[in-house]
């Protein structure tokens, strides 16, 4: 009798055992898959990412050359005005 109670506490052991290292398996192998589809992933993403950044320089550089034309065109509005109308003499008249 002692026997059979040992063997069936050795099944039921080794059956834990079996399916706990069978759980940890299936695990790392969903976790593989997993890191596989990451990696693959990583190249698309970097591509995308650099062709978001060069966009973004493009839009900043026709900023920039934008504010500066139109900073131009002031200026020269404002010199235009000023040689348009002379500005009063400083002098005081003694009347």
């Amino acid at each position: 009798m002692l026997n059979s109670s040992v063997s069936l506490l050795t099944a039921i052991l080794t059956a834990i055992v079996v399916f706990f290292f069978t759980a940890a398996w299936m695990r790392m192998k969903s976790a593989r898959d997993g890191y596989r589809t990451a990696k693959a992933a990583v190249a698309p993403a970097r591509k995308t990412m650099w062709s978001k950044i060069g966009s973004l320089l493009k839009v900043a550089v026709l900023v920039v050359i934008f504010a500066l034309l139109l900073v131009a065109w002031q200026v020269s509005d404002l010199a235009d005005a000023a040689d348009g109308k002379p500005s009063p003499s400083p002098s005081v008249s003694h009347d």
